[in-house]
């Protein structure tokens, strides 16, 4: 990657940092301002692969267009086009063009439904309800909620968790709500917790997460932004957000009070 990005200029930038690439072990997700730049770091990447001897997939690399005023882009690699495509697995977490989480949500549901559907012989079985319960959180909520701490959440995804829970414990394990913790509250708790973590440290994530993109914001009401879920849920504005998980035993204390606070009735959603 040195060599892909040598005397290369970004034309995005979040926080005033440069950002042209995400990496992670083999997985390599390019970004770029423009489709001629996307082309150019595409052309560079394949080259300096090849010095290498290695060699980039184009079977499994994909383009995708993320704005308002651009839907298509044409990125060949080795004279082969490739797919554009409106959302792509990365890192086991599914991404959407528009940037929103409805996606994901419902996949993870839906594997968490699978997930509790070979289990029926446990739900039907004489083991206590705790037991039941417990199974439940290891092998059906851990799965609906991998990765949760990126989503952007709204009223309809919001109401898609509750409803799963709600049909699962109503239908099988009949377990009071008293007894158990929301399986919203849990998701909500490990994205406060995350926004805590990035926040106490000095990274990529914290720049992406807390920095602005250059430009100017489009007419009319603005999309939900993955950091407004945060200030609903604590009532707090950004520099008070900061300045509160920069203490981590007060910052939890912040997110337990915060995750299970009873949801407020919904409203009109934005995108």
């Amino acid at each position: 990657m040195q060599d892909t990005l040598h005397q290369h200029s970004p034309t995005i930038s979040i926080g005033g940092r440069p950002i042209c690439n995400l990496r992670f072990a083999d997985d390599i997700d390019l970004i770029a301002g423009s489709q001629a730049e996307l082309q150019v770091l595409t052309d560079r990447l394949v080259a300096s692969s090849k010095a290498f001897g290695m060699e980039v997939s184009s079977e499994k690399s994909k383009v995708m267009v993320s704005s308002e005023r651009v839907n298509d882009a044409s990125i060949t690699m080795d004279d082969e086009p490739l797919e554009l495509v409106h959302k792509f697995k990365y890192l086991g977490a599914t991404l959407h063009e528009d940037g929103s989480s409805t996606v994901e949500v419902c996949t993870q549901i839906a594997l968490a439904t699978a997930a509790f559907v070979k289990l029926g012989k446990i739900w039907k079985s004489s083991i206590s309800f705790k037991a039941k319960h417990k199974l439940f959180r290891s092998f059906v909520s851990s799965i609906l909620t991998y990765g949760c701490e990126t989503w952007k959440l709204r009223a309809d995804t919001e109401r898609r968790i509750q409803a799963f829970e709600n049909k699962c414990l109503r239908k099988l394990l009949r377990i009071s709500y008293k007894d158990h913790e929301p399986l919203l509250a849990t998701v909500k708790l490990q994205k406060l917790a995350w926004f805590g973590h990035v926040t106490r440290h000095d990274s990529l994530s914290k720049t992406i997460l807390q920095g602005t993109v250059e430009g100017k914001l489009r007419r009319g009401r603005q999309k939900k932004a993955w950091c407004d879920n945060i200030k609903e849920w604590t009532g707090m504005a950004m520099y008070e957000l900061v300045r509160s998980a920069s203490d981590r035993d007060a910052w939890r204390q912040k997110t337990d009070s915060s995750a299970l606070r009873s949801p407020r009735r919904p409203h009109r959603s934005r995108d």
